[in-house]
């Protein structure tokens, strides 16, 4: 696309003429966080001759991409985007033979193959030569990460797309993400029994004042191991992952208080991520992933520790979590060691 508009245009194109595709689906999930993003797709559909209906739906897709320019990127990606240069893969059988096979994949051709075979000295391949001979094309492919169909459609936290992923407006989507006693290691044990709720709740504020709307869901639960030691997860989710950042700058400053709270080393995870020292009360993590916030409290025995090890563990569980609910997958990801 030589311009960001050109990209507008190509999404609004499709959105009116393929409305039942994959990528005109995902963005009409998007538009829904775009004021009056929802009833402009739904005009345009519903009338798609009517030029002041595309006219604000051009305008609401526009706001988006601008407004999330990770996800502009993605769409650059997928059949909205230039065509790819096709991939040609040649095998020779002998160092003077000419190629022997062309397996190539068309731009415009939605997951076309193009197998060729050519004459040899004047010999003609038997079909098990040429069945042969595509496998191993499309295992070399294969392992050289060719993609031979269409454009995946989202692959969040891969190729450096930040947060390409569905918001979690259930709260029980955001209930799955938290980790039951299957997903914790030996020794822990529920406290306190999952809750949810959507927009915010007990011990669940708005974060971002002027985009309480934005919110969508929360979800907690307390662990225990032992009479000292207890982590407490909380999910709160966005309609955006942009209103998720500020939400998570927004709690970054809570966790600090009025006396910035020491920093404790944290591995990088998700698209944000910090850790905050409350002394000897334990350590508090905040990770980013895409629409997502995620606390993780580690109090009493060794929570402390400058390492952080459990902290540090228990963050990467709720994030590997939280990426797969938006994925559209069910969470099933562990603590290694867990008992599941």
């Amino acid at each position: 696309m030589g311009d960001g508009q050109e990209l507008v245009t190509a999404t609004v194109d499709a959105l009116v003429r393929a409305p039942g595709s994959a990528v005109a689906q995902l963005v009409r999930t998007r538009l829904r966080a775009v004021p009056g993003g929802g009833a402009a797709e739904a005009a345009a559909g519903a009338d798609p001759a009517d030029p002041r209906a595309r006219a604000a739906l051009t305008a609401a897709v526009g706001r988006l991409l601008a407004e999330d320019p990770a996800f502009a990127r993605y769409l650059l990606s997928t059949e909205l985007g230039p065509p790819a240069n096709p991939s040609t893969v040649r095998l020779r059988t002998k160092p003077a033979d000419p190629p022997t096979v062309h397996l190539q994949a068309r731009p415009g051709d939605a997951g076309t193959v193009q197998l060729r075979l050519k004459p040899v000295s004047g010999r003609r391949a038997t079909g098990g030569i040429l069945v042969t001979l595509a496998l191993v094309v499309v295992a070399s492919l294969v392992a050289l990460g060719i993609n031979l169909g269409n454009r995946p459609l989202l692959q969040p936290g891969v190729h450096g797309i930040d947060h390409a992923a569905t918001a979690l407006r259930d709260p029980a989507q955001a209930q799955g993400v938290l980790p039951g006693p299957a997903a914790m290691p030996g020794g822990w044990r529920v406290e306190t029994a999952p809750q949810s709720g959507t927009s915010s709740g007990d011990g669940v504020p708005c974060f971002v004042r002027d985009a309480c709307d934005q919110q969508l869901a929360y979800a907690t639960v307390t662990f225990r191991a032992g009479p000292r030691h207890s982590a407490k997860f909380v999910v709160v989710t966005f309609a955006s992952a942009a209103t998720a950042g500020r939400a998570f700058d927004a709690m970054l400053t809570q966790v600090g208080g009025a006396d910035a709270a020491a920093a404790v080393p944290l591995p990088s995870i998700g698209d944000q991520s910090a850790a905050r020292s409350h002394g000897a009360e334990g350590m508090e993590a905040l990770v980013r992933v895409g629409t997502t916030l995620l606390s993780i409290s580690d109090s009493g025995a060794d929570a402390d520790a400058a390492d952080a090890p459990a902290l540090t563990a228990f963050a990467r569980l709720l994030a590997a979590r939280a990426q797969q609910a938006q994925d559209g997958r069910t969470p099933d990801a562990t603590v290694p060691g867990s008992k599941g």
